[in-house]
């Protein structure tokens, strides 16, 4: 985070250069509006505008991207939930064929360790 503030001090600094270089006066005209703006101050605002207006764009991308992670998880959490229940009837199911005693020392699953597989 640091080089991505240092990186926009130093492009700050390199736009207030060009703009104090670039003083001759231009008009600026949109519809009913006109107005005269030194050039190198109204390159520097459209570029700045830019900037928010593709920062605002990514912005809106990244909640999209989380949204969609989002959705995977719980599909993902309601396949293990589903494989667990399985899981626990098949035990339930071997424990009935052979007895509980029988069956518990057959049978020796451990336990998901979910820290591992997150890595």
């Amino acid at each position: 985070m640091k080089s991505y503030a240092l990186a926009v001090a130093l492009a700050m600094l390199a736009a207030a250069g060009y703009a104090f270089q670039n003083d001759g006066q231009i008009t600026v005209r949109l519809f009913l509006w006109s107005r005269d703006v030194p050039q190198g101050l109204w390159e520097v605002l459209l570029f700045a505008a830019g900037g928010v207006l593709m920062w605002l764009i990514a912005l809106a991308a990244q909640f999209e991207t989380k949204a969609g992670h989002k959705k995977k998880l719980r599909e993902f959490q309601g396949r293990i939930d589903e494989l667990e229940k399985e899981r626990q009837s098949l035990l339930a199911a071997l424990a009935g064929e052979r007895g509980p005693v029988e069956a518990a020392a057959d049978v020796d699953l451990p336990e998901p360790r979910w820290d591992e597989q997150a890595q």
